[in-house]
């Protein structure tokens, strides 16, 4: 019988909780710092598990005799930034007793850059504030996901601690609750990872990040299997699915030989048992742990025993197919030349696609490609409509979206094909189609009264981003698709409404990546940001450019100028080079 090769055995935790106590006094001791405990690298509380990773441990200080108002507050704070200390006792002991029971540690957290400044007090006083200011970063939300703020104030007074004597000794008697880290703690405390889900009908991934905390009781590893089992973050709900149901728990996850074992509780015998549910299972665990576990085989066990009715092995190598992205970055582009679609390629002479309807009367414009195979082509009819054509040898266009203001068509995963009317000044509607027999519309509260100039499904099929317009300016929104309620939900700003700035363009880079063009004040730049961080990646100058195509790197960022040029971008040269010298803009298939 194979030995559990790194899993501790219970001498093995007591042996580390020793050692760990030992190197706790003895830094304690030697430590001359009087706003928090000694920093030390440390691993997880799995000693040698190779699953855990190093963090550096910050060991809570108790209050020194004789503090000052402004090393209390520095030394709870401190305190309070300990993730070995989880209730945070040492915190309340800088605490009166009545602060003690009204403050608690698990009302949010909030991320600052700041420090605390002390009233000037004169004389013998009994009573006194500190002042916390500075700039609020970000919080971390009850379900794991990082929020960044939008504020730009800097300086400004953000919590105030009122302090009074108790036996001669300064104590905190009020506190903002929830707990109030800097940024350099809150990267110590909490690591960022991507959970995936299964998308509607178990077609691919879809991917969440969280912010987790690290515990020193279990491996990072199991930390991941807990989060997974628990709903995703606010903005996916009603968007993704989980193959794990709800009475599913994880024992343990450990390395034993060369495979990863994750040990469920039974009920996870009762989700595997429909075998779409046990890929998706395979495909959403071996996504998860895949920065943890090196791509090495992962066995599910059941409560410390093999899985009934034989070894359930997954090899992360099975389900490359789930991937988010659904695109490689082997991706080629298309374009529409005098009526004709065309795949970009250079080497071959960017060749027509061969059975493609004849565009006869229509003045198609702003292609659309699936990602289907044989693929199917969409485009916009500047008299009216969306129109299908499929490319194979007598293929015909097909109007499937009848109206005439409508945004550009996005293709998504399932074949469908989105589009969204202005039936009026401030009023849109979501229109969805999967052939030429109906259009369905969509329900989108968020939307219906906006003015709406670009609409993109993500190619996950889950994520959608949109340029509406309120009557307070242009902005791009991102939600989700809730296909259960064939509804858009959960829309919420990624970039704000800005009074100097246009939005001319968006596309999908990857799962989490959406690209802006903006033009603001005659300037024009290309911004790319993080869907599921809300920030700002990287930006670069695109003088010339009126459309953005994009696809999962390395595939190069295209665009379109006014005068018909195909433009590369060129990252080594960091500048835009010509492919083509007349058609209109190039597109990657869906985003």
């Amino acid at each position: 019988m194979a030995t559990r090769g790194v899993r501790p055995a219970r001498a093995a935790g007591v042996v580390r909780a020793v050692a760990l106590a030992v190197v706790a006094a003895v830094c304690a001791a030697c430590s001359t710092v009087t706003t928090g405990g000694p920093v030390f690298p440390a691993r997880g509380g799995r000693g040698g598990d190779e699953l855990s990773q190093p963090y550096v441990r910050i060991l809570a200080a108790t209050p020194k005799p004789n503090a000052g108002p402004l090393d209390v507050v520095k030394g709870f704070l401190a305190a309070a930034a300990s993730f070995d200390d989880p209730l945070r006792s040492v915190a309340r002991q800088y605490l009166t007793g009545e602060a003690q029971r009204t403050w608690s540690p698990f009302d949010g957290i909030t991320v600052y850059d700041g420090s605390p400044t002390a009233d000037p007090s004169r004389g013998e006083v009994q009573q006194t504030r500190v002042a916390v200011k500075g700039t609020v970063l970000g919080t971390r939300a009850g379900d794991g996901r990082y929020v960044p703020s939008n504020s730009t104030t800097t300086g400004a007074k953000l919590w105030e601690f009122t302090l009074v004597k108790v036996n001669g000794q300064w104590r905190i008697s009020s506190a903002p609750s929830g707990l109030l880290l800097t940024e350099d703690d809150f990267k110590r405390a909490y690591r960022s990872f991507d959970l995936y889900y299964a998308a509607y009908g178990w077609a691919g991934l879809v991917h969440d990040q969280v912010r987790v905390q690290i515990n020193p009781s279990e491996g990072l590893a199991e930390s991941l299997v807990r989060h997974l089992l628990q709903d995703p973050t606010a903005p996916l709900k009603g968007a993704v699915d989980s193959a794990f149901g709800n009475n599913v728990d994880v024992n343990d996850v450990y390395v034993e030989n060369d495979t990863v074992v994750v040990d469920f509780t039974y009920g996870i015998v009762d989700s595997a048992l429909a075998e779409a549910n046990r890929e998706a299972m395979s495909a959403q665990l071996a996504w998860t742990l895949k920065p943890l576990t090196e791509s090495r085989r992962i066995e599910v066990r059941v409560n410390g025993e093999q899985f009934p009715g034989g070894p359930f092995i997954i090899d992360p190598r099975d389900y490359d197919r789930f991937d988010p992205d659904v695109l490689t970055g082997e991706a080629q582009a298309y374009f529409l030349e005098q009526g004709r679609v065309h795949r970009l390629s250079q080497e071959t002479g960017n060749p027509p696609l061969v059975g493609v309807g004849q565009p006869g009367s229509h003045q198609f414009g702003h292609l659309a490609i699936s990602a289907e195979q044989p693929v199917k082509v969409a485009a916009l009819d500047k008299a009216g409509g969306v129109w299908v054509s499929g490319i194979s040898p007598g293929s015909q266009w097909e109007r499937w979206i009848d109206g005439a203001h409508l945004t550009p068509p996005s293709f998504d995963r399932y074949g469908d094909v989105w589009s969204v009317a202005r039936q009026a000044p401030g009023k849109s509607q979501v229109l969805r189609a999967h052939d030429a027999s109906r259009q369905i519309p969509v329900g989108a509260p968020a939307l219906e009264a906006t003015d709406v100039t670009a609409f993109r499904v993500a190619r996950d099929g889950a994520r959608v981003a949109v340029v509406a317009d309120d009557g307070n300016g242009q902005r791009v929104l991102v939600g989700v698709i809730d296909r259960h309620q064939d509804k858009i939900v959960n829309l919420r700003p990624l970039v704000p409404a800005n009074d100097n700035q246009q939005i001319l363009d968006i596309a999908w880079r990857d799962a989490d990546t959406l690209v802006v063009l903006v033009n603001t004040k005659g300037d024009r730049e290309l911004s790319s940001w993080s869907v599921t961080q809300g920030v700002r990646l990287e930006t670069k100058a695109a003088a010339r450019v009126e459309t953005v195509a994009a696809a999962p790197d390395p595939a190069p960022m295209l665009a379109g100028t006014a005068d018909g040029e195909i433009l590369v971008w060129n990252p080594q040269k960091s500048q835009w080079t010509s492919v083509v010298k007349s058609a209109d803009p190039p597109v990657y298939p869906l985003g």
